[in-house]
């Protein structure tokens, strides 16, 4: 009786009034939704909803109704949070008013509308155990989406709850869109529609309650069917429409659109040898055949998906969803996830607990290599160049997702493998079921984390700051500032840039630097002063601010960007000053091979030519560059100049008429890119036979690991490809 009496019409708008007070405060304390933008929205959206609709359910109770006074007060409870956020804005910072304020409208809005629409429903067909009955339908709603999850490819999800949800935080820029305006404009009229109706009748008491409401119900399933066509969902019958070619094998069922068939040819081919290589490692295989969804790029994936930027796996439905531009480093690993089905748990056969460690170290541990190098060496050179983590944490609730997700990949992956060194991966495979480490291991996870700890220390990883640094220097998501804002406005400036249209990629540009120092907005802005002819002010963006990014993954791009700048500007000692820094830092074995490349053109005073010029003239400076000797450090960017041209197979293998000789760690390098080139052209005998060149140098050489498992690879596809693809079936999905 005396909660009945709490949230009674006349003393619910202050209780109420007061928990929103109360939680939107704790609200803007926490990571992003400290921010007036979508996940504050989205939030006090489904706070809103329920709020909403257990006061309307107390005001019903009145014997005379009055819609009128039940808005006035839904309008207070709707400002309180957008008042809180505001003010918090101001004595803090906004990241967009504007965004935050559409996004609020938008979401909440159709939320309160929603909410008390369900109460008006509930309080039609029954006076008792009312808001009990609200509740339960509320969430049942919100079950909704985890069955769209469950069931379908999506990972993104609509719901008059919280209007979007976009599924993945990989993806960081983020706005309010038409097709979110639209599911939210449906949801009003659909709901004030009810609202409307059940009030007309002046009376909640009817012969046809029922009636009414199973037709409530039948139009509102209607809505959920009819959601694929509006874009609201996606089901496997509209993607397979779309990724309509096939091909099939023993283990796979590989569905793509626009992908050359060669291409797709070849990712099966990988399928199939990662395939084996788990069976072995795991001593089991996937009790089911494997579909891999190949999107023709990330803005496809994203439109159909919902993750634009992350490959994923849905281990229960025995999927794996992947883009045309980034199968090759994650397909290992996403294949990974679905193996461990077979020894998952519960419904979604993950981690027990869903232990995210678990889950993504397991994956790592067995694709083993991560930007060429062994995920162990990796470890280490995060650990001796003071990026340490505390392992158990990691296995520990949320710690998993709330620091830099590369350090957690890492950490967790390297452990894994550990595990799987020094007890078995039977053990492994337990504690992956179980979540359980000391009946598993018997022993304590902190004595076994010392331990680990031990076999990482390595003197020759030591000392390799800038290394560790550009691997892991930087913030996870809840770290950064407006993520979702500035995310979106740079993939927006982004956009102005390769039309051209610079004014506005400028303006947004600034905009983006005016919250936070941000490197793809400063090496944005001075692309578009070069563009102009503004190559001095471009050097001066760069060179007053590179040193802000020190300790960051970003400090040695910004170098080389100015370094570029200088080039281009013929200011040639300057700019072998920075490429000489860059190289004697060492941060990636990348920017260390396109600096001495630089180097090697700046004393052939071709440097200038070749940087101002298409891929095209590129090319042939750089074939130039290689007529007596090879100069290994130019051949990596020779090959992805080859394969961004689709320059003919046969026609670029006669530029590389030279011997090869193999001494050093840059020829030991070009001499494993080279064998990826030539596999991915299915020249089979030839990837192999420079696989095993890369092997010839093996002291200090980072990527020894890395070309290891590609010495593998090649000869499983030498030896097995004819018989693999001879089984292959293809077909277009009818």
């Amino acid at each position: 009786m005396l909660l009945k009496k709490i949230l009674s019409h006349k003393n619910g708008i202050l209780t109420y009034a007061l928990v929103l007070i109360v939680v939107n405060i704790f609200l803007n304390q926490l990571p992003l939704t400290s921010t007036f933008g979508y996940e504050f929205a989205a939030v006090n959206g489904l706070i809103l909803c329920i709020i909403a609709g257990l006061y309307t359910i107390s005001f019903i109770h009145k014997s005379a109704f009055d819609l009128s006074e039940l808005i006035k007060n839904l309008l207070i409870i709707f400002t309180i949070p957008l008042l809180i956020s505001i003010i918090n804005s101001i004595l803090t910072m906004f990241c967009s008013f504007v965004d935050g304020l559409i996004f609020y409208v938008l979401i909440v809005s159709a939320s309160i509308v929603f909410g008390v629409s369900i109460a008006m429903v509930v309080g039609l067909i029954t006076k008792r155990f009312t808001r009990l009955l609200f509740l339960i339908i509320i969430f049942l709603f919100a079950f909704i989406p985890i069955l769209e999850i469950y069931f379908n490819p999506q990972v993104y999800f609509y719901s008059p709850l919280i209007g979007y949800f976009p599924g993945n935080i990989y993806d960081e820029g983020l706005t309010a869109d038409w097709k979110l305006f639209i599911h939210q404009l449906m949801v009003i009229t659909f709901s004030s529609f009810i609202i409307y109706f059940i009030q007309k009748k002046k009376t909640l008491v009817l012969k046809s309650n029922l009636l009414l409401a199973a037709v409530i119900l039948i139009v509102a399933s209607f809505i959920q069917y009819i959601s694929p066509y509006l874009g609201f969902t996606t089901t496997f019958t509209k993607l397979n429409l779309v990724l309509s070619k096939q091909i099939e094998s023993e283990s796979l069922i590989l569905h793509y659109d626009n992908i050359d068939s060669t291409e797709a040819k070849l990712i099966a081919l990988t399928h199939a040898f990662y395939y084996s290589e788990l069976q072995n490692q795991l001593n089991s295989k996937p009790s089911k055949k494997i579909n891999v969804y190949l999107f023709n790029n990330r803005e496809q994936k994203k439109l159909l998906f919902g993750a634009g930027k992350a490959d994923v796996a849905k281990p229960w439905q025995y999927s794996i969803y992947i883009s045309a531009d980034s199968w090759q480093s994650t397909l290992k690993h996403e294949l990974t996830h679905v193996f461990t089905a077979e020894f998952g748990t519960g419904l979604f056969k993950l981690a027990a607990g869903f232990n995210a460690a678990l889950i993504e170290g397991m994956a790592e541990s067995l694709d083993g290599i991560s930007n060429d190098i062994a995920i162990k060496d990796l470890t280490s050179l995060a650990y001796n160049n003071g990026y340490d983590v505390d392992v158990k944490s990691l296995f520990i609730g949320l710690s998993f997702l709330k620091g830099n997700s590369t350090l957690a990949y890492t950490y967790s992956g390297a452990f894994i493998e550990y595990l799987i060194n020094n007890y078995g991966i039977e053990k492994v495979k337990k504690f992956y079921n179980t979540g359980d480490f000391e009946s598993v291991f018997k022993t304590k996870i902190e004595i076994t984390q010392k331990e680990f700890e031990q076999s990482i220390i390595s003197p020759a990883l030591s000392n390799q700051k800038p290394m560790a640094d550009y691997y892991f220097g930087r913030l996870s998501i809840i770290q950064k500032v407006c993520p979702r804002y500035i995310g979106d406005r740079l993939n927006e400036a982004y956009r102005y840039l390769s039309e051209n249209k610079f004014e506005k990629a400028e303006i947004l540009f600034k905009e983006v630097n005016n919250k936070t120092l941000n490197y793809s907005a400063l090496v944005g802005r001075s692309e578009i002063y070069y563009q102009r002819n503004k190559i001095n002010e471009a050097i001066q963006l760069i060179f007053y601010n590179y040193k802000k990014f020190t300790a960051t993954a970003y400090y040695h791009n910004m170098i080389f960007r100015l370094a570029e700048l200088y080039s281009l500007n013929m200011q040639n000692d300057s700019a072998a000053y920075y490429y000489k820094k860059i190289i004697e830092d060492n941060p990636n074995h990348q920017l260390n091979y396109l600096c001495n490349t630089r180097l090697s053109l700046l004393e052939k005073n071709k440097l200038h030519e070749y940087l101002d010029g298409s891929d095209s003239l590129k090319l042939k400076v750089l074939i130039s560059l290689n007529e007596q000797d090879y100069n290994y450090h130019s051949l990596p960017i020779m090959i992805d100049i080859l394969q961004s041209q689709n320059i003919d197979y046969k026609k670029s293998l006669s530029i590389f008429n030279k011997t090869f000789v193999v001494n050093n760690i840059e020829s030991s390098y070009a001499a494993f890119k080279f064998s990826q080139y030539m596999l991915e052209n299915y020249d089979f005998v030839n990837a192999r036979k420079y696989a095993a060149l890369s092997l010839r140098y093996k002291d200090g050489n980072l990527f020894y690991t890395a070309m290891q498992a590609q010495f593998e690879k090649a000869s499983w596809f030498l030896k097995n490809s004819n018989r693999v693809m001879d089984k292959f079936v293809h077909a277009t999905a009818q």
